[in-house]
């Protein structure tokens, strides 16, 4: 297996050291890019932070007794599901109806409506209501990351 000889990848390449398609990657991978100028062309990953990500996987598994510690501690009662759905709208804002966002449906998004983190805001050309994240999703999508950040120190 060839390293990369960059510290810095494009998307397609860190998918390509990670074994994966750029789509699983950017399913999959929470390792955000770094922003070397203005658009999505001047993002990078950085090697060591995808490395610190798979070393995850490798943690030892923890007692049923700390797993149930850190869910009581979590911020949200909001299934893994609904977070990676909010996660993707809020990293693509372009994608605001069921068929466009990953991993949702009409039900889940009616779900997350009911729950106030997301609302609908009329229909796109083919009559598919659209969706947008409130300052709720926003603020629970803040306090995710933030104990996550935390829970991995």
């Amino acid at each position: 297996m060839n390293l990369p000889s960059a510290r810095l990848l494009t998307k397609t390449q860190a998918a390509s050291y990670c074994g994966l398609s750029p789509a699983t990657f950017g399913g999959v991978c929470p390792v955000k890019p770094i922003a070397l100028g203005e658009g999505v062309r001047m993002h990078r990953y950085d090697v060591r932070d995808i490395d610190n990500w798979i070393d995850g996987f490798k943690a030892p598994v923890q007692s049923s007794l700390a797993r149930t510690l850190l869910e009581r501690n979590a911020p949200t009662s909001l299934d893994d599901k609904y977070i990676k759905i909010l996660r993707y709208m809020r990293d693509h804002p372009e994608c605001d109806t069921a068929t466009d966002i990953r991993g949702a449906g009409e039900r889940t998004l009616d779900v997350l409506s009911e729950k106030d983190v997301i609302r609908a805001h009329g229909a796109d050309s083919k009559g598919r209501r659209r969706f947008f994240l409130t300052e709720l999703g926003k603020d629970e999508l803040k306090k995710i990351d933030a104990w996550e950040l935390g829970s991995r120190r």
